[in-house]
């Protein structure tokens, strides 16, 4: 993921909001959160003989089937050999994994970031992530997307939804991709694949998205959603590019918006909405805007030079995670600091303090916004980050992310997690991880964790850092009656 390096000073406070409702208590259900027992931690990743660390995970659920899953990661990228972005898989409902390989490359020796994983109403598991060769003067990045036929066992084919060529500005230049498929029974185009990413280019970052009727064989061309306006006063980053599927098949596109340089913020979340099959989108929209964070950020690790010194510090980013319940009723998390505080240090990812990870629900569509709601029960000022989200069949919401709650110095962290059927009364937290993480000088987990759900269980896909260096761990949930 692309970062640039500026600097400046600020302490976030006071900032606005954008289009808000509160909701009556007739337009929200009044049915209680519903506990949760989480199983055996179960480490994915396996033992890398290089000790690379392993991050960035997504996992998925084959629809016709709930005891057919799979998780994908990236090893982190580093210029000393290639690597690929790996996928693990479950026969059993979580309950035993096995490590499958690779995704397919363009090229020997390409390497490969930024995974993501969808099933379609057929089962079929389709694997997107970056093909990278940097060999080629500037590099060239493509958007590719493989498909599984067989569970997950095996990615054997492979498409390329954007093609980057090298010194032509005209081609995309993808980075943070999401793929989506449309389940839903009731859409005039089920089965249809939704890829959004960021598109890197000379006058700004741009959110683009392309589209697949035909099982991943062809793509569209590239849509952008938005772009670099001309009256914009600085140039802004637009990442996380999130599709997720209405029940009527409409389609919303929600990314995160930040100035790009001097890491001022603030922050907006925003959407587009398609509702013929990605032909064509709304105007963006925000879900919520003033935020305060500056996009790109840094939060403690044990390194005593954090806070002090720039670029020291574990990385973070505020992407938005995103889901819709059979109802309509849309679902955005996110996080930001609205009780904490950044200090800009001459660089464009500022140390900040008391992170939140925060909630808006829409019901009518994306044209009101409830106010952001913390969904955490924490009480003591430490850091929760990284959240994901997804809607059960009943319409109830599950989060996790993760939290330092339990570590007094806010450098170690758990995975925790909650539900909620209004987005405004939420399960007391449950601790979802067996043991704490220890961060040490760690500086990177990646952007974004995983979350599947089914009828009745709940599977948390996160880097974990128990053993050492950063693994893959996923767990089983199972809601109690």
């Amino acid at each position: 993921m692309r970062r640039a390096w500026n600097a400046v000073f600020l302490v976030f406070g006071g900032l606005s909001l954008g289009a808000v409702v509160t909701l009556s208590a007739a337009q929200v259900s009044t049915s209680s959160p519903t506990a949760v027992s989480f199983g055996k931690n179960i480490r994915i990743s396996g033992d890398d003989p290089n000790g690379l660390n392993q991050n960035e995970t997504a996992i998925a659920v084959n629809p016709n089937d709930p005891t057919s899953l799979v998780a994908v990661f990236q090893e982190r990228v580093t210029r000393s050999r290639p690597l690929n972005c790996l996928f693990a898989f479950s026969t059993n409902s979580g309950r035993t994994w096995t490590l499958g390989g690779r995704g397919p490359l363009e090229k020997s020796g390409d390497f490969c970031f930024d995974p993501s994983i969808a099933a379609d109403a057929a089962g079929n598991f389709y694997f997107s992530y970056i093909d990278a060769d940097l060999t080629v003067p500037g590099s060239d990045f493509d958007l590719v997307v493989a498909r599984s036929t067989d569970g997950g066992r095996t990615f054997a084919t492979f498409s390329i939804a954007a093609d980057n060529v090298p010194g032509d500005s005209t081609t995309p230049h993808p980075d943070k991709d999401v793929v989506t498929a449309d389940t839903q029974p009731g859409s005039p185009f089920r089965g249809s694949l939704y890829l959004g990413y960021t598109n890197l280019t000379f006058s700004g970052d741009e959110v683009s998205v392309v589209v697949s009727g035909n099982a991943g064989t062809t793509w569209s061309t590239p849509t952008v959603i938005a772009r670099q306006d001309k009256h914009d006063k600085a140039d802004k980053s637009r990442f996380g590019a999130l599709p997720v599927i209405a029940a009527d098949g409409s389609v919303y596109l929600f990314y995160s918006e930040f100035p790009s340089s001097f890491g001022t913020g603030p922050l907006s979340i925003r959407f587009a909405r398609s509702t013929d099959g990605g032909l064509t989108w709304t105007v963006p929209a925000d879900v919520a805007s003033g935020l305060p964070s500056p996009g790109f950020f840094r939060l403690k690790n044990a390194d005593p030079q954090f806070g002090v010194v720039p670029e020291t510090g574990l990385a973070g980013i505020t992407l938005p995670a995103a889901a819709v319940a059979p109802d309509g009723a849309l679902y955005v998390s996110w996080v930001d600091f609205p009780q904490g505080a950044c200090t800009l240090d001459g660089s464009d990812d500022p140390p900040c303090t008391n992170a939140d990870v925060r909630l808006s629900v829409s019901r009518d569509g994306g044209t009101t916004w409830t106010l952001p709601v913390k969904v955490s029960d924490e009480t003591n000022a430490t850091d929760q980050f990284l959240p994901w989200i997804a809607t059960h069949p009943d319409g109830r919401l599950s989060l996790v992310w993760q939290d330092r709650r339990l570590d007094a110095s806010n450098v170690n962290y758990d995975t925790f997690y909650t539900n909620t059927l209004d987005g405004a009364t939420f399960l007391p937290n449950v601790r979802v991880t067996s043991a704490s993480s220890p961060l040490g000088t760690v500086n990177f987990i990646g952007d974004y964790n995983g979350l599947a759900v089914t009828a009745d269980s709940i599977f948390p896909v996160w880097t974990d850092t128990r053993f050492g260096t950063p693994d893959v761990f996923v767990v089983r949930g199972q809601l109690r009656p």
